[in-house]
């Protein structure tokens, strides 16, 4: 996809396959706080908005969110050109907020864009591939430093596609995904979303998330 607008520094280390930001106020910290978890085996998205588009010209919220048995799991999703978002409130006095989650990327990803925003600013602005002939920006932001090999620092590439890859080896990847921030506010908004293909294929190309949480930390 070509995003060449978005020319951005990237803001990850990544540290055996995950990635995460931390800052140097995360050093001694050691009361810990989970504000928000699911593992969407019940099928309850636990305040998840989904909005996409809902028709050729229409972007709006889905009055349903979907969620996806791949692999005998059960996760959030399939989407395409879609964004989820979520609002914890009343967060327990913290100085670092942390996000993790595995995202997954089926089928046909070619570079194409995939945000994580908290609070209205851009913490992952990067592109997924999951054929081996097209590079993928991740780690880095899209178009701000040099790509890598599709599926670089996955947890695991060897997994069969959900539609248009089902009778591929390579057809999804799977990855890690933990940020932490700096953080005092009594509330969060974190969204996810992702743009390229046609929208609403989500046989072509879908992604889906399981197993987040959100963690607040202080001293």
């Amino acid at each position: 996809m070509n995003m060449k607008y978005f020319k951005y520094k990237h803001l990850f280390t990544l540290v055996g396959g995950i990635l995460i930001l931390l800052t140097s106020c995360t050093k001694d910290l050691t009361d810990v706080t989970v504000v928000y978890e699911n593992n969407f085996n019940n099928s309850n998205p636990k305040g998840i908005v989904t909005a996409g588009w809902l028709s050729d010209f229409a972007f709006g919220i889905f009055p349903f969110n979907k969620i996806t048995n791949y692999k005998n799991q059960r996760m959030l999703g399939v989407f395409n050109n879609t964004r989820i978002e979520i609002d914890v409130d009343k967060l327990p006095d913290h100085a670092v907020l942390k996000v993790e989650f595995e995202l997954y990327l089926h089928d046909a990803w070619r570079n194409d864009l995939w945000i994580l925003n908290i609070d209205g600013h851009n913490r992952l602005l990067t592109g997924f591939s999951n054929f081996e002939n097209t590079p993928q920006a991740y780690p880095n932001w899209l178009n701000s430093g040099p790509t890598f090999p599709a599926g670089n620092h996955a947890q695991e590439i060897f997994l069969p596609g959900l539609c248009s890859l089902k009778d591929n080896k390579r057809g999804t990847s799977k990855y890690k995904i933990v940020h932490s921030m700096q953080h005092t506010a009594k509330t969060v908004k974190i969204s996810m979303s992702d743009a390229g293909g046609n929208k609403n294929d989500t046989c072509a190309r879908s992604w889906a998330i399981d197993n987040l949480k959100i963690v607040a930390l202080k001293n």
